[in-house]
């Protein structure tokens, strides 16, 4: 399931008041989402329901509501992530010591400013 087109959905089609009604049905603290907009509540619970494993639970609650939804969601189900293996999370550590293989793309000469101002200054002189 796509996690963009999932909270878009929510988005678009539960209205706050809605979005508290799914939280009650999924037995999940509204009080709980924290985020300054609607949208960001959405991701919030979204998250929480992923790394628990019960996006489909959401989806199944979503279908009920509104189920012109229902075709979206079970042709394309939610499976949980495949959690990486120790070693792959720790491939980020070979790359500790590398040196940066690109060099810079902009660097700022501060001296061209300083060399027409004291040119300036010898010329008022």
């Amino acid at each position: 399931m796509n996690r963009v087109q999932l909270r878009d959905d929510i988005v678009i089609n539960f209205n706050e008041a809605e979005l508290h009604q799914l939280c009650v049905q999924l037995e999940l603290d509204y009080d709980a989402l924290r985020g300054k907009t609607h949208r960001d509540r959405v991701s919030v619970l979204i998250g929480k329901l992923e790394r628990d494993n019960r996006l489909p639970d959401l989806m199944e609650v979503m279908a009920q509501k509104r189920p012109y939804l229902a075709e979206r969601y079970a042709a394309d189900p939610a499976e949980p992530p495949d959690s990486p293996s120790e070693e792959d999370r720790l491939t980020w550590l070979d790359n500790v010591d590398r040196p940066i293989e690109e060099p810079p793309t902009m660097r700022w000469d501060t001296t061209a400013r300083h060399k027409t101002d004291k040119k300036k200054q010898n010329k008022e002189e």
